[in-house]
């Protein structure tokens, strides 16, 4: 059964990983297209910066899961907790830096950001929900024997 419970969580990570890079990259296309007309070319980059940070959001957390959760729940946790404060460690540095730039349209690139994220979490409770994964309890941790 364990066996059964690690493919099927496997398969929903994936399947959220991809799903979520799809998602983004419409959303990419749309708010570049939507930018470009509204705010020309500074729309257009705080638009791709707003896609960037969002992949950056969602898709470290689902690399991190893929690559624990067949693993000992405390090496789990430490792969994505360390992933989560790596990449917040690169979303604040990454903000500051961007505040910095004179071109970057602080609207589009809000909005933009707010809906990929919103996007990647959709998906990630979409992908645990039919997967059945627990939230109170692991499927992960290879063999307790």
């Amino acid at each position: 059964m364990a066996n059964d419970s690690n493919r099927s969580e496997s398969r929903a990570y994936r399947w959220a990983l991809v799903a979520t890079g799809i998602v983004l990259a419409v959303i990419a296309v749309a708010s570049v297209v939507v930018a470009a007309a509204w705010r020309g070319a500074d729309g257009v980059w705080s638009a791709l910066a707003g896609v960037a940070v969002a992949a950056v959001s969602g898709m470290v957390t689902q690399a991190a899961m893929i690559a624990g959760h067949r693993r000992d729940p405390i090496v789990f946790a430490g792969i994505v907790g360390g992933a989560w404060l790596a990449k917040m460690f690169v979303i604040v540095i990454g903000l500051l830096l961007l505040g910095r730039i004179e071109g970057i349209d602080r609207g589009t690139f809000g909005t933009v950001t707010l809906v990929g994220v919103g996007a990647t979490l959709a998906i990630d409770l979409f992908a645990v929900r039919r997967a059945r994964i627990s939230y109170a309890g692991s499927s992960s941790g290879g063999d307790r024997s």
